[in-house]
């Protein structure tokens, strides 16, 4: 199967690096320039990964849950949407890309930005038990 347009891949102990035809709250995306996007919930710089990852004792393999089916994602164009206090709402064609070689895709997909879902690298709501603030 060839890459999707739009890659999202999940990195160990670290944030999403995207790339592809995207927009994250309005601003374009690159395929040459990658954005990272925290998923630890510690970035003074919110949706975009700081590095507090390194300092604040993150830790995620970045694997796929066992349940993820296999990608099918084609190309267009994605919005990523930081949802006040919680997820990032994906809308488009979008290939997840786990640290461990499996991906998936999905449209829409809520991804984790609290770095407390146990389903990661999706929302499971635990941002609303935590009260993680955005």
């Amino acid at each position: 199967m060839s890459e999707a347009a739009n890659v999202v891949r999940i990195s160990p102990d670290g944030p999403y690096v995207c790339t592809g035809d995207f927009a994250v709250a309005g601003k374009p995306g690159s395929a040459d320039a990658p954005i990272e996007l925290c998923r630890c919930g510690g970035s003074g710089d919110k949706p975009y990964c700081d590095g507090s990852h390194e300092t604040n004792g993150f830790k995620d393999p970045g694997a796929l849950p066992a349940t993820a089916p296999a990608a099918t994602a084609g190309a267009g164009h994605l919005v990523v949407e930081p949802r006040p206090n919680g997820p990032l709402k994906c809308t488009g064609p979008l290939m997840l890309a786990g640290a461990d070689g499996r991906t998936t895709s999905a449209d829409p997909a809520f991804l984790c930005r609290c770095g407390h879902s146990g389903n990661k690298p999706f929302c499971d709501g635990t941002h609303k038990k935590i009260g993680f603030v955005s």
